[in-house]
């Protein structure tokens, strides 16, 4: 006997923009950042399931297109989550690069339907393999007005809570100084403890890259990430080959294609599934890094990438930027975070895909709204 497909049909979608001040400005690579913006995603249905999802406007027109695409969704079965992509997909060809963290938002939020419907965690629904994963925390924000001892510091507090794997910034604009910081943070470790370096798509060229990786080739970095933008994957390639130090790139790759391409040329696989195309989208790339032989680790956004984590072996931690930087104010918009314990992230058995935005509070931070129905 052939079961009927379960019918949950998208009644409303609401779209909202927030963007909310930083208690402290930062500084990635060579961009200043004095606000965070998200836009936020709720699909309503008609058995009474939410889903929902948020990601980083990023400069982009992510408000204007969900607002293309929410009509489309209005009626649309949401257990058939691959026929939406395709057709949307489909549809803005010429578009695609315009379309596609839109398109991300819309697949977290349709899993996220699919999974509270299945009453699972999503982690449970892609297959399920471990119940924690080793947090990764993103430190040294506009470290350049603040002194060396002040970041130490920072480090030493999640050192002393079992997180073993850190990251901090860097502009790429000073070899010398860059150098002379990292070798300083680089210094004070223990032997367990590695530190990770985001350069955020500092450099055009060999020359400017290699003039301040050569200098730090030798600290034991776990990884250099984003010397490059991840279009520039030859130089990407041809770089990692004059290092000792691991490379990673990836975190705003448009498709598969780009992850096809990108993938030899990497150490690490940077992965976001708000991004890239979506929970769907990130799970086949996670497949093609295992394939590679490489690890990967997810950009940002621990409730939801915590959930592919446990379900994939190629994940090697979850990033998430501590409350206490105030830097990524996006808790104020959520009813929940993932705890650490002993510097790991502890999955959630709650149904869904972690990213659990409370409603009310959106919409009082909202700048701008619109709701489709």
């Amino acid at each position: 006997m052939t079961g009927e497909l379960p019918q949950i049909k998208v009644e409303r979608v609401e779209i909202a923009s927030c963007s909310l001040p930083l208690e402290r400005p930062v500084t990635l690579g060579t961009v200043n950042v004095t606000t965070r913006d998200y836009i936020c995603l709720r699909v309503v249905t008609d058995t009474g399931i939410d889903g929902f999802a948020i990601g980083y406007k990023s400069g982009s027109l992510l408000f204007d297109s969900l607002a293309q695409l929410a009509p489309q969704m209005i009626g649309h079965n949401v257990m058939m989550r691959q026929a939406f992509n395709l057709a949307a997909e489909s549809s803005s060809v010429p578009a695609r690069a315009f379309y596609v963290r839109a398109l991300s938002l819309i697949d977290v939020a349709f899993w996220d339907i699919a999974a509270k419907a299945a009453r699972l965690p999503l982690h449970a629904m892609l297959g399920g393999l471990r119940t924690e994963v080793a947090a990764m925390p993103v430190l040294g924000f506009s470290y350049t007005s603040r002194s060396t001892d002040e970041i130490r510091s920072e480090i030493d507090r999640h050192r002393a809570s079992g997180e073993t794997l850190i990251k901090v910034m860097i502009k790429g604009d000073d070899a010398l100084a860059n150098s002379r910081y990292l070798s300083a943070l680089v210094k004070e470790l223990d032997d367990e403890t590695r530190l990770a370096v985001d350069m955020h798509w500092s450099f055009r060229t060999i020359a400017e890259a290699y003039e301040t990786c050569s200098r730090i080739d030798d600290l034991g970095l776990a990884f250099v990430e984003d010397p490059f933008l991840p279009q520039q994957a030859d130089l990407i390639g041809e770089l990692r080959a004059r290092l000792k130090t691991p490379v990673a790139v990836g975190e705003d790759v448009l498709d598969p294609y780009g992850f096809a391409t990108l993938m030899p040329n990497v150490d690490i696989l940077r992965i976001d599934a708000t991004a890239s195309g979506g929970i769907t989208a990130a799970m086949n790339a996670l497949s093609l890094a295992s394939a590679f032989g490489r690890s990967a680790i997810p950009h940002v956004f621990p409730y939801l990438h915590l959930q592919l984590a446990c379900a994939n072996r190629a994940v090697r931690a979850v990033e998430y930027i501590p409350e206490h930087t105030g830097t990524d104010p996006v808790r104020k918009l959520l009813r929940g975070f993932p705890t650490i314990v002993n510097g790991k992230f502890q999955v959630s058995g709650r149904p869904g895909v972690g990213c659990d935005l409370d409603w009310q509070v959106v919409g009082d931070n909202a700048e701008a709204s619109r709701s489709f129905s």
